[in-house]
């Protein structure tokens, strides 16, 4: 039953496999603005950025309703480790979609975007040297 518990507070509260492959979207956008020169193509980023975004609030909206389900189990001491796991189950399943659907927009933009603006877009983290 703790097991239970700690697995549904992990997903609850440190995210899951959609928190991995959401970009900032804000910044991208700007990025997007400042640096596709081509107005065609830079419409067509903006409108994935914006299915991403509405994809993010879709899923956010769900995920409440799921985590406030959760909870309802939760509240009873007498619950079933196979009763919260059924509860999680929704919550683990709209994360996944979430994150396929979020992927395979990247994949999307990636495809709009030439290769020099991807990397302005999603410039490469900077490495820090080690001491």
């Amino acid at each position: 039953m703790l097991i239970a518990i700690a697995a549904v507070l992990a997903i609850v509260f440190l995210g899951g496999h959609s928190a991995a492959v959401s970009p900032q979207l804000e910044q991208t956008e700007k990025l997007i603005k400042k640096d596709v020169t081509d107005e065609a193509r830079r419409k067509q980023a903006l409108d994935i950025v914006d299915q991403m975004k509405k994809t993010e609030k879709d899923s956010a909206r769900e995920s409440k309703k799921q985590t406030d389900s959760l909870a309802d189990v939760l509240k009873d001491r007498q619950a079933s480790a196979d009763a919260i796991e059924a509860a999680c189950q929704p919550l683990i399943a709209n994360d996944a979609a979430t994150a396929d659907k979020l992927l395979d927009l990247r994949f999307e933009l990636k495809s709009v975007l030439t290769r020099s603006e991807w990397g302005q877009v999603f410039p490469p983290p900077t490495t820090q040297p080690l001491d």
